[in-house]
């Protein structure tokens, strides 16, 4: 089993024991309908776009440094992000809804709820936490989960940024047919990274969709070797985490779209 599948497995025991039905009624409602949507910046900028992480932990990253998380959201949008992703597994990643509640309204930026979504009623209870924006992936579900998720997301108003991590399923996210799709460099066996993955997955790329470069940059040089593939941008987190300088790191990122 590898870490994927044993955290899915936990999700899937979440939805029996109730949990998402406690969170819908404990979560105050908050409205995000005033927020430009991440498409929007994505349609606006010859720059790549940022997707802005805030983390506490992963399985591969035991413990990131100690930040005020609400400056480090508005320092994000202070800094040139156009998106702020936000963790909401509590057992891997050391996050929960009541923070992206939280910091949802410290920023005027879409908001990413990442998480691992295999039923509707997680789309609900991030939704009423203050997301603009879910995670799809594309490795835990089904064809059909996909449809029936991606359709849910959409009538809900909310974006769906739709994770691959091979060639196979960038085929099956194609087949979708969504506006966004994530190339993630993490290895799912292993949770190693490598930032090439995107140049390799990317020559199946086809025009008319948007394309994010997922994990594993930490440097400009990192940005340079991939913004060749055409990707639209990137989704960053434990380097900005462990920045000390964002107001020069960050900006440094968005790097001129490469040419169609």
């Amino acid at each position: 089993m590898t870490i994927l599948d044993e955290i899915v497995a936990y999700k899937r025991e979440l939805l029996a024991n109730g949990y998402y039905e406690k969170k819908l009624k404990e979560l105050k409602e908050v409205d995000v309908s005033s927020k430009p949507t991440f498409k929007e910046s994505m349609d606006n900028s010859d720059e790549l776009v940022v997707i802005a992480e805030i983390k506490s932990k992963s399985p591969s990253l035991p413990e990131l440094p100690a930040k005020d998380l609400e400056q480090q959201v508005r320092d994000y949008e202070a800094n040139g992000a156009n998106a702020v992703s936000i963790l909401t597994d509590e057992k891997y990643f050391g996050g929960s809804y009541e923070r992206l509640q939280s910091l949802t309204t410290q920023t005027q930026l879409p908001v990413l709820c990442k998480d691992f979504v295999v039923d509707p009623i997680q789309i609900d209870v991030a939704k009423k936490a203050g997301a603009s924006i879910i995670l799809l992936i594309v490795n835990v579900l089904t064809d059909e989960q996909l449809r029936v998720l991606y359709d849910y997301a959409q009538s809900l108003n909310l974006e769906a940024l739709v994770e691959v991590h091979d060639k196979e399923e960038l085929a099956r996210a194609y087949q979708l047919d969504p506006e966004i799709i994530g190339i993630n460099n993490r290895d799912l066996k292993r949770f190693v990274t490598d930032v090439q993955h995107t140049n390799e997955i990317l020559k199946a790329r086809k025009d008319g969709y948007y394309y994010i470069s997922e994990s594993g940059i930490h440097t400009v040089e990192d940005v340079e070797s991939v913004v060749d593939a055409k990707i639209d941008g990137l989704l960053i987190g434990e380097s900005l985490m462990k920045s000390d300088n964002l107001s020069e790191f960050l900006p440094s990122l968005k790097l001129k779209k490469a040419k169609a």
